[in-house]
């Protein structure tokens, strides 16, 4: 009997330490939009991608309008999105909306002149792709896990 009762207690601890655990690292930070929200956005934004090469963090593929044909390199200033410091959202070619507007161009050296953005906030396009092993988590938003 007291086998029974120390085993129910070691079951009820786990599983409230998993609950706990999943509200903690799993809680929604910020949700994705859709791209019907977008359609409804009287801000200026332009749909951003980060990608891993010298001089430019971040490629413009779209704005309001639609998609471009070719992404441009930029160079983003102000509120840009952090979760490039989680690899596995960063690797998982996420587009993102930025808010913002048209600053200049910033040469970044070795003859290299990108246009340069000013941003005021952002969101990320639905559906969240991430490039882990972790496969079960959500797809409508980021959560605490990957701001790590």
């Amino acid at each position: 009997m007291r086998k029974r009762i120390v085993f129910s207690f070691i079951i009820i601890i786990i599983f409230v330490v998993i609950f706990f655990g999943y509200k903690v690292w799993f809680a929604p930070v910020k949700y994705a939009v859709s791209q019907e929200d977008l359609l409804n956005s009287k801000e200026q934004y332009y749909l951003v991608q980060w990608v891993q090469v010298t001089g430019s963090s971040w490629m413009i593929v779209g704005d309001q309008n639609g998609y471009y044909e070719h992404g441009k390199y930029i160079v983003a200033k102000g509120e840009v999105p952090s979760v490039v410091e989680n690899y596995s959202i960063a690797t998982g070619h996420n587009t993102y909306i930025c808010y913002g507007e048209y600053c200049g161009k910033t040469d970044i050296g070795g003859g290299d002149i990108l246009e340069t953005y000013q941003f005021s906030g952002w969101d990320i396009l639905y559906p969240v792709k991430r490039n882990g092993l972790i496969p079960f988590l959500p797809k409508k938003f980021l959560c605490k896990m990957d701001f790590r």
